[in-house]
Parts: C-alpha cells; structure tokens; sequence
C-alpha cells in the first residue's frame, strides 16, 4: 500500500532489465543474479493480480503455452488466467486459446458421448427408432434387455421391442410374443396386453374376408384389455375405455345363430390371431 501501480511496474521493469543483463553478460555472478531474479519474482508474485494489466499476463503466460500448445491443462490455465486479469474476448491470445479449447471440449464431449452410448444401448436403440431404423432399434433394445438385471427393466424394453414390432413392423406374432416376455417378467405391467389388444383389433379386417371372424378378433383384443386392466390399475381407465369403444364390434346374434352358435360357446379366431374365444353378443 505504499507504493502505486505505475512505481511497483517500473519496479519490476528495472529489476529484471538488470537481471537478465547480468545473467547473459557476467560470467561471475551472473548465477548470484538469476537467484536474486527468481527471489524478486517470488515477492511481487502474490500481487501481481493488482499491479499488472492484461499485456503484462499475455507477456508472462504465452511463453509457456507456446512451449506446450497443444496440451489441454495449460490452455485451459492460460485461458483463467487471462480472463481472471481482465482481457478481452477480442485478445488475440485469448482467442487463439479459446478456438484451441472449443475444437479440445467438442472432441472430449463426442469421445466421453460415444462411450455413454456404447455402455447404453437404449439410446442407441432410441436414435436408430427417430431415424426409421426400426431393425436397429430392436436389436439394441435386446441388447438392452440382455443387459439389465431388474425383470421390470427388462419388461420395458420387451415391451419397446413388441411396440415396434406390431406398430412399425407388422410382424404381429412376433410382437405378440415380446408383449407376452415383458409380461412374463413383470406380471403386473398392463401395457403389453394393451398392445396386444389393439394389435387384435387394428388387424382384425386385414386377418379375414369373414365379417364374424372379424367380430371374433375383437372379442380376443377385449380379453386382452380386460386382462390389462385385472392386472394394472394404471391402464384399467385406458382399457375401459377401448373395451366400451368396441362392444358394438362383438358378433350378433343372428350371424353366430346363422353358424350354429350359441352365446358361451368357443370359437377360435383365424389367422395368426389363433386365440379360443367365449362368444358373447
């Protein structure tokens, strides 16, 4: 506090223009005063923040980035201690630094993303499902499943598989069959029944020309929604609600009296629906 800025410069100014002199020139003592440069140094260090300016940090730090520019940690020290000293973005120093560090963080981020991704295949499985890539998706949510230890996490993503397979696919059986795992390794998860369901009813004009057959499909997608909802109090207004939408899609009377049928009877639906029915009007 005795002395200002501009005298504790030119200070230091003084000091090492005489330094470094004598280090060059006097064979005798020039080792004397490289200590006594390097003592000097020491002193002003735990005030250099309040005497120098920003030159003065470009000046003291850009030696030892360019000695090393290419490594990480002495870009990213160089970069603090700029702006701790209040350079400009538009420092030249600075932004050379800063491009160095954007191009280094993009780098690291995209390595450390991959390795994310390669120790999550569910995210995987979710980009290649944005993409179109539903073949992609599935695979990587088996790789998933394959994975996980919690049964229920592993339900989830059968469940996934199924969904892509019956709504993306078409391939109904195999759906079926995922819906069925996911449910077998949580038997309290409606969802996959709910799948089933409306995989029932959704494909039961394309299973058949028979209009009762159709009929017979939806009794099938019914059961499924009325077992979602017996095992899953999550989906049981979902299921009700699907169960109501489709009561007037049940076979008559008089198209199953026509066939010989009673109300109570089974009957099994065709194509690859193959499920036993109780008929009911």
């Amino acid at each position: 506090d005795n002395m200002d800025n501009v005298k504790a410069r030119a200070a230091y100014d003084k000091i090492n223009k005489i330094a470094d002199h004598n280090i060059k020139n006097n064979e005798k003592y020039g080792s004397y005063y490289k200590q006594a440069k390097e003592s000097a140094m020491g002193s002003f260090a735990p005030f250099d923040a309040q005497i120098f300016d920003c030159d003065f940090f470009v000046k003291k730090v850009e030696p030892a980035y360019r000695a090393d520019p290419e490594n990480p940690e002495v870009i990213k020290e160089t970069i603090q201690t700029l702006k701790r000293q209040g350079c400009e973005e538009s420092n030249p120093l600075l932004t050379e630094l800063e491009g160095k560090w954007s191009k280094y963080a993009a780098g690291e981020n995209a390595k450390r993303q991959a390795e994310f991704e390669a120790n999550n295949p569910a995210m995987l499985a979710k980009k290649a499902y944005d993409a179109g890539d539903y073949n992609g998706a599935i695979a990587k949510y088996q790789e998933a499943a394959n994975a996980e230890t919690d049964p229920s996490g592993q339900a989830e993503y059968y469940f996934r598989i199924a969904s892509i397979e019956g709504r993306k696919l078409k391939k109904y059986s195999d759906a079926r069959r995922s819906a069925l795992k996911a449910v077998e390794l949580n038997p309290g998860y409606g969802r996959p029944y709910m799948l089933i369901g409306d995989l029932y009813a959704s494909s039961s004009r394309n299973c058949t020309d028979d209009n009762f057959m159709q009929r017979c499909a939806v009794l099938a997608a019914i059961n499924m929604y009325a077992k979602a909802k017996s095992v899953d109090s999550s989906v049981a207004s979902e299921a009700s609600s699907r169960i109501s939408k489709y009561q007037e899609s049940k076979p008559t009377k008089d198209e199953a009296f026509m066939r010989g049928y009673k109300e109570g009877q089974r009957v099994k639906v065709d194509c690859w629906i193959g499920e036993s029915v109780t008929l009911s009007f």
